[in-house]
């Protein structure tokens, strides 16, 4: 039987006597498509960077069957957008450029695949093809065919948005992972991402993770639900959401962190007035 594609086992966080993430547990299988929800400060990007070796964790986090620390050999089979990725106008790069950064991990990639047949996994690589027939194959995955030589500091946000997402497929990575990426999107862009995504995940079968905080988006392109805000308080398909009524469920705990945070500021300002 196929271990899971992601593994994950008494997650947790901690800066100081400050818990960010807390005994997280999750599985996630090949071709699945999850939506991690939660609202800004709910520990998102911390799960992401534990997962990828960027944070330092407690607990354990299996990948391809390699757990802890031999994960880092197969690290170069996700693809990972971070929510923040900020590009200088007048850099001189172009589309292309920026595509072909993300054939240098091939070689890598090459050396490590026996790790992934190891535990039942497979990297759909086709060492016939040239690198401008792979910049070229992920160019049209993205409709951006027209930009190629565009230069990246001239692009919309959601061009941006697609030709990094082009960047990490040109190496043809069996997961994604995906921290806000309609952020800041316009309607159009949003749409077009939406459709790319539901492409990958549906005809090629590319696992993918993303984290946003719109329920209703992930409820129209997630296969399953992750609802977060430093403990996971539910996991389960999108079936199992409407039974559950998440909505209403991540509505009342917002506002139960909302009041809370607000009693602290109000705490401690009448504190600081006290000793002032």
């Amino acid at each position: 039987m196929k271990v899971p594609i992601l593994s994950i086992r008494d997650l947790s966080v901690r800066y100081g006597s400050t818990t960010i993430l807390e005994s997280i547990n999750m599985d996630v299988e090949q071709g699945d498509m999850l939506g991690i929800l939660g609202p800004n400060g709910a520990g998102k990007t911390t799960l992401f960077n534990s997962i990828l070796m960027l944070q330092e964790h407690e607990g354990m986090v299996s990948i391809f069957g390699h757990s802890n620390g031999a994960r880092r050999y197969v690290l170069p089979f996700i693809g990972y957008l971070p929510q923040r990725f900020s590009i200088d106008q007048n850099f001189p790069a172009t589309v292309e450029d920026l595509i072909s950064t993300g054939l240098i991990s091939i070689r890598y990639m090459q050396k490590n695949a026996h790790l992934l047949e190891r535990n039942g996994y497979r990297w759909d690589y086709n060492p016939r093809l040239s690198n401008r027939e792979r910049i070229d194959e992920v160019l049209r995955m993205v409709g951006l065919e027209y930009a190629r030589r565009k230069r990246i500091g001239m692009l919309s946000g959601g061009e941006l948005q697609r030709a990094l997402i082009a960047k990490i497929l040109v190496s043809r990575p069996l997961m994604l992972i995906l921290d806000e990426p309609f952020t800041a999107l316009d309607q159009d862009a949003q749409i077009r991402l939406f459709n790319i995504l539901k492409a990958l995940n549906e005809e090629m079968g590319v696992t993918i993770i993303l984290a946003a905080h719109d329920l209703m988006l992930l409820m129209k392109l997630a296969k399953h639900i992750a609802c977060i805000d430093r403990r996971i308080f539910f996991h389960g398909s999108k079936d199992e959401c409407i039974a559950t009524d998440l909505m209403r469920l991540y509505s009342e705990h917002a506002m139960h962190m909302h009041m809370r945070e607000h009693a602290e500021m109000g705490t401690a300002g009448h504190l600081g007035s006290s000793r002032g």
